[in-house]
This record gives structure tokens, C-alpha cells and sequence, in this order.
């Protein structure tokens, strides 16, 4: 039976965009080094709980749930390694599982949320996933939008130009996967999970100090 297995330029996938480094997977566990030198992920075989494998545009993406933390996203594998790689984590007692990407560009589904992970489904594929520890604030827009903002990331990729800062969504009254009443909409019910799995604050509800009166100067 194998050591393990050494990938080159394999990216971490992050909100920030993705950094290419070395991987290394073996009995003991997982290694991935930047290239470079800098940032390493390493996960021990006993804190991992899941393996899952995408196929994803141009290349396969493999993701790895670790115990009381969010899903690593490795992405630039071959296809012959989806078999080979599949083979290995068996024989170490871990069944790889197969999630298809949507690509349908429907903008409506439903939301998963497992652990601090939230996963937007379209039909039972996958559209896209976001860490809910990356969520910095989430509001209240009306009786039927939630938006949640996010944290700066300071560690975007060299190539990369974009980074998520806000995602909305809006969950009308007759919802029935998070099901409210009249002075607590489905809206309020999805937003108060957030709010307890990303353990953020709720924003815009409490005052910081309040003012009874205050005079305003204005230009004339």
C-alpha cells in the first residue's frame, strides 16, 4: 500500500480567490504548502469527516470537512486522479462522496446550512457554498430579504481582483423550509439561524448610545 500521494500546483480555494501550492496526501493526514513558503493547511486523518469530490470548469475540486471547522476546497486535480485518490481514502476507511455543480444560472433553490457551511442548492446540485464563519454582519431588509455582509480578506490571491462583500437573499412569506408566522416571517426565521451559527451580531437592532436632542448646522 501507498505512502501517500504529492500534487504540485494545486489551489486553495478561498473567498479572496485561490492560491496555488503543494499537497500532500498520506495515512496520516492532509498537507498543503503555498508556494513559495507563507500559508499551510495541515489536517490531522482523525479530524477529518468528510470527503467530498466536483467536477468544476476545466478541472476537479476536492473538499475536506474537518471537525468543528469549515470545508478546505483543493481544486486542479486530473480526472485519472478522482479513481486513484478514491481508492486511497477507502483503504483508510473514508468513502469519498460525488456533488454535482449546477449550471443552470437558475438564481433560486433552497439553503443548506451544515455546520458553519451554508450551500445554495438548485435542485440537488450545488450553485455555490460560503463559509458562514467569513460573516461579519446580516440585516434585515424589509420583511423578506436577508443580507448578509462579510469580512474584509486581506489574504486574496496575487491574480485575483474581486472578493464576496454581500450576498442577499429573499424568502417570501409562503417558504415552507423555514416556515414563520405573521410577526415572524420565514425572512426572520432564516436570518435568526444565521445570526446563531455565525455567531455575529445582529446588527442595526441595539442602539450604542442614543441622543434626545442634538442641534444641526446647515449651510444657508
Amino acid at each position: 500500500m501507498t505512502d501517500g500521494h504529492l500534487f504540485n500546483n494545486i489551489f486553495l480555494g478561498g473567498r479572496g480567490g485561490t492560491n496555488p501550492g503543494h499537497l500532500k496526501i498520506s495515512p496520516g493526514g492532509i498537507l498543503w504548502k503555498k508556494q513559495g513558503g507563507g500559508k499551510a493547511v495541515e489536517v490531522d486523518r482523525a479530524d477529518i469527516l468528510g470527503v467530498t469530490w466536483m467536477k468544476v470548469p476545466r478541472t476537479n475540486q476536492l473538499s475536506v470537512l474537518i471537525k468543528g471547522g469549515p470545508w478546505y476546497k483543493f481544486t486542479g486535480f486530473r480526472d485519472q486522479d478522482l479513481s486513484t485518490l478514491t481508492n486511497f481514502f477507502q483503504s483508510h476507511g473514508i468513502t469519498p462522496e460525488e456533488k454535482q455543480l449546477s449550471v443552470s444560472g437558475r438564481n433560486w433553490g433552497e439553503v443548506d446550512l451544515n455546520g458553519n457551511m451554508l450551500t445554495f442548492l438548485v435542485g440537488s446540485k450545488q450553485a455555490f457554498e460560503v463559509s458562514l464563519a467569513d460573516v461579519s454582519q446580516t440585516q434585515m431588509q424589509g420583511k423578506n430579504d436577508v443580507i448578509l455582509e462579510f469580512h474584509v480578506d486581506d489574504t486574496t490571491g496575487a491574480n485575483e481582483k474581486d472578493s464576496l462583500m454581500e450576498l442577499s437573499f429573499h424568502i417570501p412569506n409562503n417558504n415552507t423550509q423555514y416556515i414563520g408566522d405573521e410577526n415572524h416571517p420565514p425572512a426572520q426565521v432564516f436570518r435568526d439561524l444565521i445570526v446563531q451559527k455565525a455567531d455575529v451580531g445582529a446588527g442595526g437592532e441595539e442602539a450604542v448610545v442614543t441622543f434626545e436632542g442634538i442641534a444641526i448646522l446647515t449651510p444657508r
